[in-house]
């Protein structure tokens, strides 16, 4: 028998400020609380976008509910109550300092559909060295790679024979946190000196990978029902010379520059409210771009990010992150199962690969997916 209409859309979200209190009482110091907090932004920004999502999902036939992480416990029974006509999304994830993730198990033990990347896929995600091993065993192009706990390092030993430079990076933080002018080292003892001071700062392990001369790309992906390639949106990110690395690689500081829906130059909310705009962010859609260095990413990425989705389950909307030589050689670095759609580089995917706002892509995607069967 074919699922209900869908009727109301709950969306899930985890504030800063709840996480920050949270990150407290486990013990961090506030201010590292903040820069952490600040990778739920987007929840921040989800404040803004909710009068154009609530009337456009309305123009749909879906009511919207905006239900904070906290109070999803609680309203279980009245989502159980109207399960067939309802489906759940978080808007934010994790599951390490952030909560999201759990609701998509959450929703399967409770028989609601969900939208987005299966529970798999969502827990797996936001361990970079995992899921950059199981690409690896996949054939996929990814950097080396090894897994660091303060100076001790877990797994990978052999890529620090190798004669750098070296990128250091938190495993499971995302948003550029962790990420310092410091985080290209010389040599090996650096890295894991910078390892060190992650595992000191914030408690995460550091995956440590050699550094990749090159651009960020940025894929984009949300289902409107086309094929999934054809629905890439692939975009090269600026490197701008007022970056604190003069557009060698991002850091925390000029993350800064790319949350926020409140305008198309790069809002700033949580660790951005006190920090100096490093630069105006800049998208260049590869697709548009003449060249061969062009289309040879524009091909690459095509032919591989398909072959991601299928490896991690990734369905419904997802990014995925490259990194991309002066050839056009590229290498996968990560991928989001939940990537904030409220800021501008989503937001100007919509726009550019299929003509919709941010409320019309998801009114399509939302009913796409409740049409799936349920999870098993």
């Amino acid at each position: 028998m074919p699922p209900s209409p869908l009727r109301r859309v709950v969306i899930t979200y985890e504030p800063e400020a709840a996480c920050r209190a949270r990150l407290q009482a486990a013990g961090f110091d506030p201010a590292i609380a903040t820069e952490i907090a600040c990778y739920l932004a987007q929840a921040t920004d989800l404040e803004a976008v909710k009068p154009e999502l609530t009337a456009t999902l309305a123009e749909a036939g879906l009511e919207a509910e905006f239900l904070e992480l906290d109070g999803l416990v609680g309203a279980l029974p009245g989502l159980v109550a109207r399960r067939d006509d309802t489906i759940l999304w978080c808007q934010t994830d994790g599951i390490a300092y952030y909560r999201g993730s759990a609701v998509s198990t959450l929703a399967r033990l409770a028989g609601i559909r969900a939208y987005g990347s299966p529970p798999q896929a969502q827990h797996l995600c936001q361990d970079k060295f995992k899921c950059t091993v199981l690409a690896a065993a996949a054939g996929l192009p990814v950097p080396p790679t090894a897994l660091a706990e303060g100076r001790r390092v877990i797994a990978g030993a052999a890529v620090l024979d190798g004669p750098g430079p070296f990128f250091v990076k938190p495993n499971t933080l995302g948003a550029k946190i962790g990420i310092f002018t410091e985080s290209r080292t010389a040599d090996a003892a650096a890295a894991m000196e910078a390892a060190a001071r992650l595992w000191d700062r914030y408690r995460d392990r550091a995956v440590i990978q050699p550094f990749l001369p090159g651009r960020d790309v940025r894929v984009s992906f949300m289902d409107v029902d086309r094929p999934l390639a054809a629905s890439l949106g692939i975009a090269r990110l600026g490197q701008d010379p007022g970056s604190e690395t003069g557009g060698a690689f991002m850091t925390m500081r000029d993350n800064a520059s790319l949350s926020g829906s409140r305008d198309t130059e790069g809002g700033r909310t949580g660790f951005g409210e006190t920090q100096d705009r490093a630069f105006i962010p800049q998208l260049t859609d590869l697709r548009a771009e003449a060249g061969p260095v062009a289309a040879r990413i524009v091909a690459a990425t095509d032919a591989l990010v398909p072959r991601l989705a299928e490896l991690f389950g990734l369905r419904d909307y997802f990014s995925v992150d490259l990194r991309a030589g002066a050839d056009g050689d590229v290498r996968i670095l990560e991928f989001e199962t939940c990537p904030a759609v409220t800021i501008y580089d989503f937001q100007t995917y919509l726009r550019d690969a299929h003509g919709l706002s941010l409320g019309a892509a998801l009114a399509r995607s939302l009913a796409l997916a409740h049409q799936r069967p349920a999870d098993l």
